[in-house]
């Protein structure tokens, strides 16, 4: 493992490395810092641009999209009381009443400090917990990845629990949009109404460039993003000497670190639940819960910690399993597939360079992020003046032109559009436009795990209450769907 973590260092430190991940890093901060935006438009613009790029060097830039987004997303909050990722809105709760109070320093370097803390925390986890999982995973035949697909799916639509009906027709049409296209068994053609471009099915990067890029760039131009004019900072760099006194929430950070890495391992919840329980946890040990909301830099940095410890915690489930835990794990296992690698238990053993070199990227990621936003501090608070106009027409320009080169189709182009007008209706309406996507991401690997169960089980699908880890899994399937429904019932 010494030796894979060396050849990981050397391929992370070299200079196309270095420039993916710090490019998709600098990206990430813009696309956090500006409200209505986020990662995920980032790393769906950035998306066809990967393709060229070796495996190792294309998950860099995306996973810098990633990282990035969340560092980013708590400068809106604390100086606008706008979080510039939804998670960011935990961060908002202590951050703007210390604006207010003339010590956005203050509260700006308790951030930084909390993502610094939390990124660095859950890659220890990842790097210590990933082999373990591995391990266990290497028992899995396709009954079990079934299962555990699954399970990963009622997870989601469990997590929108509240708006259960929205998000179960939303899963059912990714499923049936993943359906499009020819059978690879039986080469007949699926869905496609006599159009021979639809014979080779829709792509998954003109639906989530459409979905999000176009979709949240069409939601812009309409609401516009906020109210700038009051913007002071008393510095264009971050104030060092503030950082002493965030270090002081030591205990915290490595608690909200914790906390984030093993949320980011359930498939659905995502950062924004992270950044709550974190939060919560904190008010909960602090010796003056009551100054929380109220202006409490520990907050702030617990609130951080604990998003922006998720991806590497969704990271972990999706090496060891396959299995994306949200849309942005959904885009680096499409990365992966289009480069060849399949992740599952085999990954660590097959790829062991290609992970350590994972691992020492995210590493990078989260220093590259943390001295950017602290060294121009300044500058990436006053991008949120960018015109509304402006910024949402450059989106979808980049967007479109990065779409024709995957398959050199203008029909792509079309299907990108189309899915843009769709997303842009579901975010309006506040649907939950992640249920789509991961229907569209897990509707091949479910059809395919159960087809290949179902032969093993000469057509019976009583083959799944045979093996005990398959089992084990339904059960705990039955389990998600079924406890709230009682926890509903024993309410008054």
């Amino acid at each position: 493992m010494i030796d894979h973590l060396a050849e990981g260092f050397a391929a992370a430190f070299a200079l196309a490395n270095l420039l993916a991940l710090s490019a998709g890093t600098v990206v990430g901060i813009l696309v956090g810092v500006l409200p209505g935006l986020g990662p995920m438009v980032g790393m769906a613009v950035l998306l066809p641009f990967t393709f060229s790029l070796p495996a190792d060097v294309a998950l860099s830039l995306l996973l810098g999209v990633f990282c990035g987004g969340y560092f980013g997303g708590a400068v809106p909050a604390i100086l606008f009381r706008t979080p510039g990722v939804p998670s960011s809105l935990v961060t908002a709760f202590d951050g703007f009443p210390l604006t207010r109070r003339g010590e956005a320093q203050r509260a700006l370097s308790a951030a930084l400090v909390g993502s610094l803390g939390g990124g660095l925390i859950s890659i220890v986890i990842l790097v210590a917990l990933a082999p373990l999982l591995s391990r266990v995973a290497a028992a899995f035949g396709p009954p079990e990845y079934f299962a555990a697909a699954l399970f990963g799916v009622l997870l989601v639509v469990v997590s929108f629990r509240r708006k259960l009906g929205q998000s179960v027709l939303l899963l059912g049409l990714g499923f049936w949009l993943s359906t499009v296209g020819l059978d690879g068994p039986t080469l007949s053609a699926r869905y496609a109404f006599g159009f021979w471009e639809l014979q080779n099915g829709l792509h998954i990067v003109p639906l989530v460039l459409g979905l999000f890029g176009i979709g949240q760039s069409l939601l812009l131009l309409e609401q516009g993003i906020l109210d700038t004019g009051h913007l002071k900072l008393s510095r264009g760099s971050l104030d060092f000497s503030k950082i002493r006194e965030s270090l002081r929430y030591w205990r915290t950070l490595i608690r909200s670190g914790v906390i984030g890495t093993f949320v980011g391992l359930l498939p659905g919840p995502g950062s924004v639940l992270a950044s709550y329980l974190a939060y919560d946890a904190a008010k909960h040990r602090s010796r003056d819960p009551d100054s929380f909301g109220k202006g409490n830099p520990e907050g702030g940095l617990a609130a951080e910690a604990g998003n922006n410890a998720v991806p590497a915690g969704a990271l972990i489930p999706l090496l060891t399993l396959g299995i994306p835990g949200e849309a942005l794990s959904a885009l680096l296992l499409s990365v992966f597939i289009l480069n060849g690698i399949y992740p599952g238990p085999l990954l660590l053993v097959k790829e062991p360079v290609l992970i350590s070199t994972l691992y020492w990227s995210m590493l990078l990621i989260n220093l590259v992020a943390f001295l950017v936003l602290a060294l121009w501090l300044r500058p990436f608070a006053t991008i949120v003046r960018t015109p509304v106009k402006v910024l949402a027409v450059s989106v979808i320009l980049v967007s479109l032109v990065g779409i024709y080169p995957v398959n050199l189709r203008l029909f792509d182009c079309g299907v990108a559009l189309a899915a843009g007008v769709l997303g842009y209706a579901l975010l309006k309406r506040d649907w939950p436009i992640v249920s789509l996507v991961m229907g569209i991401v897990m509707g091949p690997i479910l059809e395919n795990r159960l087809r290949e169960t179902l032969s093993l089980g000469e057509g019976s699908p009583l083959i799944l209450l045979e093996r005990p880890i398959t089992l084990g899994v339904l059960l705990l399937c039955l389990a998600v769907v079924l406890l709230p429904l009682r926890r509903r019932r024993a309410r008054p």
